[in-house]
């Protein structure tokens, strides 16, 4: 779903796709001064509409790269191995 204000950004879409990223990081990936990152991240000022379309483009982009390179959803392929995950049936955790 699109934000509903065409001239700025979804906030949370923006903190989507920066989870786990260094400030750094997301400095460097949006060509943009610290300052203005953690504004946008803090809510301070709006995000402008490119930010948050820029990184999702990023992010499309490499799963394509992995995929084309064979190495696609790497977690698919480690589920067979022994050991990766156990199957919840035969465990003795209960939820």
């Amino acid at each position: 779903m699109r934000y509903p204000n065409t001239r700025y950004g979804n906030p949370e879409e923006m903190k989507y796709y920066t989870q786990g990223l260094k400030i750094e990081d997301i400095c460097r990936r949006l060509k943009r001064s610290k300052k203005s990152v953690q504004a946008w991240l803090n809510g301070d000022r709006k995000v402008p509409w490119w930010v948050p379309e820029l990184l999702r483009l990023q992010r499309m982009e490499h799963v394509e790269r992995l995929r084309q390179m064979g190495m696609g959803d790497h977690r698919r392929q480690l589920e067979g191995r022994p050991g990766f995950m156990q199957n919840l049936s035969e465990s003795n955790l209960t939820f």
